[in-house]
């Protein structure tokens, strides 16, 4: 079992499931004890689930937004690509807790794991 394991988000936190599984897959390789190191990357539209001002209530779909949060009690990082969420939506407020990187850094916290997979 590798001891890191990066999961890459890159669907929309509404209409699809991938960006709700791969959430609850961090949440659970961590709780689980299965991996020392987890962390999130948002990129493509996967980067529209850092937008802070999200109604899932408008659409009747349970929210990422606490499950990316809950990643932090486990002192896990949750990243986002500002460029591609930019060219999506413009400049928009964004989760306090995830942190904004360039591809330059998304490129480092992809080598700085052991396994990645892609929601």
């Amino acid at each position: 079992m590798a001891s890191s394991i990066l999961v890459l988000i890159t669907k929309p936190p509404y209409g699809y499931e991938e960006a709700f599984a791969g959430t609850r897959l961090g949440l659970g390789m961590l709780s689980s004890g299965n991996v020392e190191k987890c962390s999130i990357l948002l990129v493509g539209d996967g980067t529209l689930n850092a937008i802070a001002t999200q109604r899932p209530e408008a659409v009747r779909m349970p929210s990422n937004m606490e499950a990316l949060q809950d990643m932090t009690d486990f002192d896990s990082k949750v990243y986002c690509v500002r460029s591609d969420l930019e060219e999506r939506v413009g400049d928009v407020k964004t989760l306090g807790f995830i942190e904004m990187i360039d591809w330059e850094t998304a490129r480092k916290v992809l080598a700085e794991h052991e396994m990645v997979t892609t929601f």
